[in-house]
């Protein structure tokens, strides 16, 4: 079984890339809400992005949103190029 079966990259996936390797991962919405929320816990401020380690094993890269809004009403946009 898929574990993004059920979820449309329109609604309710977020993508994301390493901002190091390139690498992209596709993550269920309500995991970028988490990581934001962790970001308000830690004290960040509301500008930084979620940013989870990146899914590759053979990177120590940091992910950021491709294109995200965050549960503050902040736009995250990140340039692949």
């Amino acid at each position: 079984m898929n574990i993004l079966e059920g979820f449309s990259k329109k609604d309710d996936l977020v993508e994301f890339i390493c901002t190091k390797c390139k690498y992209i991962i596709w993550v269920p919405r309500f995991i970028a809400v988490e990581l934001e929320e962790d970001n308000l816990l830690e004290g960040l401020n509301k500008s930084i992005p979620p940013q989870p380690f990146c899914q590759n094993q053979k990177c120590d890269g940091i992910m950021t949103p491709v294109s995200y809004t965050g549960i503050r009403g902040v736009k995250f946009q990140y340039d692949k190029d």
